[in-house]
């Protein structure tokens, strides 16, 4: 055993031993390499392993404190009836957009705190560098706003795109990558691409409402798997699924999941990739979260374990949602997915385009995303922590590996419905659970975003959550 192995796994049992309490500072890096009589890179890498563990939580220039158990939530039991039971694991049709185009309402009203959207504020995007990239093409390039940049879109960009794949062990090629409109856009050709209206998509469960939307808008049917907060999809109760229906496609987000923020092993990609080989099932991976990994590694997107697999992403949830810039990738279905995206949208943004390739080309974008991880990892922090204190016991709230979101889990009787509407009433926007799946369940959960400000107004609006919360037990 290494030596900062063996000091994380010192530090896991007195955590777990009760040495250091859920909340408690652990000492500083340097007086920890005294005491452990290491170096202080060794306690380095010790602590990231034990944060890794979901054992602590890291504030940016305040240092490292246990995580608190009971933010953690129970993961579903992969062989309970209620998760695999075949009654269950039925196709449903889904009608969710009335209750999307609600909450797209209220992110529009100023004096409503967002926390019901999962867009980040712009103190968490590349802002500066995003307008300085704007400007060099308009001053720099005269064919930016004067013609269509038809599918498969720009193609030194599509060549940026197609090197940082590479890097993630994906054999991608500039000519394999079509430029859409954001990643809702890319999933919607993913699926037009492999499916018919009527056929059955398999789809994690609790799973991102856009999604939902889509697959509403295509007439298609849903069948939810259940998904664990931290290992993801149940690949037995997808098995199971497979088996009982005809599943055309299988949608997830394998990194850093939304709502859950959970994130699939390689042993549990490697897995899925052959469970669907083998039942022939098209597997559609949405990485808009990939690079917004909480640790210090970026975790392989499926496309790295099976080239079949039709990719999506983004830049929306890192440079700018604004700008409305994604990309998919297909080996099976490259020519039939830049054919829908012609007759769809002609072309994403001509000078969106180019300001996203100016970016890439000329700033560090590598660098932004290790600055903006440190600022969502302290953020998180900030957040579960206001609402261990804020909201009643028996609240949980899910340990992200990745992303800006957190899924909270209140007390039984509560129905987050209603807390969406008294919340409303108080200008809080928040997500509540039944948005996140076909047949409406998680009545007791909501997401929050916490991409926002760490303001009075926000914590306002977290404290006055969990009095709703509370009110609703007493009645």
């Amino acid at each position: 055993m290494k030596r900062y192995e063996s000091v994380a796994l010192t530090l896991t049992e007195e955590i777990e031993g009760g040495i250091y309490k859920p909340g408690e500072r652990l000492p500083g890096v340097r007086k920890l390499a005294a005491l452990f009589s290491v170096s202080v890179s060794t306690v380095v890498e010790a602590l990231k392993i034990v944060e890794d563990n979901g054992l602590l939580d890291v504030a940016e220039r305040s240092g490292h404190y246990v995580a608190h158990p009971q933010y953690r939530l129970n993961p579903f039991v992969a062989n309970d009836a209620a998760g695999t039971n075949k009654a269950v694991l039925k196709p449903c049709p889904v009608t969710q957009s009335e209750w999307v185009m609600n909450l797209v309402r209220a992110t529009l009203a100023s004096d409503v705190v967002q926390l019901g959207a999962a867009v980040p504020h712009s103190d968490f995007l590349a802002v500066k560098g995003v307008n300085k990239a704007l400007k060099a093409v308009c001053a720099h390039s005269q064919d930016h706003s004067d013609h269509y940049d038809f599918a498969p879109g720009y193609e030194p960009l599509r060549g940026q795109i197609a090197l940082r794949m590479q890097d993630l062990q994906c054999n991608v090629q500039y000519t394999d990558v079509v430029i859409t409109n954001g990643c809702q856009n890319a999933l919607v050709l993913a699926l037009k691409a492999v499916t018919q209206p009527g056929d059955v998509v398999a789809i994690e469960s609790p799973t991102f409402y856009g999604l939902l939307h889509v697959i509403e808008s295509l007439g298609l049917q849903a069948i939810e798997i259940p998904t664990d907060p931290i290992s993801g999809i149940s690949l037995s109760a997808l098995t199971l699924a497979c088996e009982q229906w005809d599943v055309k496609a299988c949608v997830l987000i394998p990194n850093y999941g939304n709502p859950l923020g959970h994130c699939m092993s390689e042993t549990d990609k490697r897995q899925l990739v052959t469970l669907s080989q083998n039942a022939n099932v098209q597997l559609i991976e949405d990485d808009i979260y990939g690079d917004l990994g909480l640790s210090n590694q970026r975790s392989l997107p499926l496309l790295s374990f099976d080239p079949s697999v039709i990719y999506c992403s983004s830049f929306s949830k890192t440079l700018s949602p604004g700008l409305r810039v994604g990309w998919v990738v297909s080996q099976n279905h490259q020519e039939r997915i830049e054919y829908l995206q012609y007759v769809n949208s002609l072309s994403a943004s001509t000078i969106a385009q180019r300001a996203v390739y100016e970016y890439l080309r000329y700033q560090s974008y590598d660098r932004y995303l290790r600055e903006v991880r440190s600022k969502f990892r302290q953020q998180l922090h900030k957040v579960r922590s206001l609402i261990y204190t804020s909201f009643p016991e028996g609240t949980k709230v899910s340990d992200p590996a990745g992303g800006f979101v957190l899924w909270v889990e209140c007390p039984a009787t509560v129905n987050t419905l209603t807390l969406y509407e008294d919340a409303l009433a108080k200008n809080i926007s928040i997500a509540p659970g039944p948005m996140f799946s076909p047949r409406k369940k998680y009545k007791r959960c909501f997401r929050i975003n916490c991409a926002q400000p760490w303001d009075a107004k926000f914590q306002w609006a977290l404290v006055t959550l969990g009095g709703l919360v509370e009110l609703q037990l007493r009645l």
